[in-house]
């Protein structure tokens, strides 16, 4: 086949199958250096695009302070510290820096830490860490407000101490298991996700047995406008904060067979955000409590940007988490209680 015929087969494919050709194209035939040159330069004009500061203390007497392995340093005047590009990024004094592209794409595939570590040529324990410093900076990203019509409702997860030797207070449950009481209990954790008409989303761990209206208080209030109109079920905690804080409430009640009020109020969203989300997440075999916020927010990083590129999507979550940083080490990654 000549390279006349392949460019003719290309050009009758469909975008979707473009895409994947040229993502492709570009994954196995892109020098890996020049990948991670375009990235670092866009890192560098989001980082700063306020204009230089110091990563470690906020001061803007930072001064150009020569270059170590090909990467521009930075010296603050008056902490006199050492930064660069990557300083307070996932990536930080990472030792295998080519690696990082590829273990994004695989993030975005949703893939296991052993299919990852596999894949790319790391041990699922770097696997591990690598996931969650990129994680806990996406944590930092701005939700925004919401506008119009939101639909508010929490689902559960059976709570999880996987990864644990001891669990305190009861015992450990086999893979699949299930609560030891019937219903919603202590045993079920709390996670309300917010939705309105534009995608803009909220989820968020509250935490466990039914919801409280002071823990949609704490989640909601601050994301709310003055116009603001929400619209749940009938449950008690919902009307009840609604009431206290002057919010319009629409309710709709499944349980009496209520699904649609005057054509454009509904849980359609909410509800399938939520299949989604299950359906997503059991492909981990079971997410550890401490850590179910942080797969909450990776979810919805995938979740709003389902129509757009696989290139586009890598690009955006390496400098998300690059923009917004983190200082996490392996000790209190492995070490803290629960995960914001």
């Amino acid at each position: 086949m000549t390279l006349t015929n392949i460019i003719a087969n290309i050009s009758s494919l469909n975008d979707k199958d473009k895409e994947y050709i040229l993502d492709y194209l570009t994954r196995h035939f892109s020098p890996s250096s020049s990948q991670q040159g375009a990235l670092i330069g866009e890192l560098r004009e989001r980082k700063f695009s306020h204009g230089f500061h110091c990563r470690h203390c906020g001061s803007t007497s930072v001064v150009r302070y020569g270059k170590r392995d090909g990467r521009q340093r930075y010296k603050c005047k008056d902490c006199h510290k050492l930064s660069s590009d990557l300083t307070n990024s996932p990536m930080y004094r990472s030792k295998k820096a080519d690696k990082w592209i590829p273990f994004i794409e695989c993030m975005l595939n949703g893939l296991s830490l052993r299919e990852t570590a596999s894949q790319i040529g790391i041990t699922h324990v770097t696997a591990f860490y690598w996931r969650h410093k990129v994680l806990s900076a996406l944590t930092k990203e701005s939700i925004g407000i919401f506008e119009g019509l939101v639909e508010v409702d929490e689902t559960y997860f059976l709570e999880s101490h996987k990864g644990r030797r001891v669990i305190p207070n009861r015992k450990p449950r086999k893979r699949g298991g299930s609560a030891s009481k019937r219903g919603i209990s202590n045993e079920q954790v709390c996670v309300l996700v917010a939705r309105d008409r534009n995608k803009t989303t909220l989820s968020k761990r509250v935490g466990s047995g039914r919801i409280l209206m002071e823990q949609i208080d704490n989640t909601l209030t601050s994301h709310f406008k003055n116009d603001t109109v929400l619209i749940s079920d009938a449950h008690n905690s919902y009307k009840s904060y609604t009431s206290t804080n002057d919010v319009e409430h629409i309710i709709i009640n499944g349980s009496k067979k209520e699904y649609v009020k005057k054509g454009i109020y509904h849980l359609n969203n909410i509800n399938s955000y939520h299949s989604r989300l299950k359906k997503w997440i059991s492909r981990f075999n079971g997410v550890s409590t401490k850590y179910l916020q942080l797969y909450l927010v990776w979810f919805q990083f995938l979740d709003n940007r389902k129509m757009e590129s696989d290139l586009s999507k890598k690009k955006q979550m390496l400098i998300l988490a690059s923009v917004h940083g983190t200082w996490e080490t392996a000790d209190k990654l492995r070490l803290r209680d629960y995960a914001f």
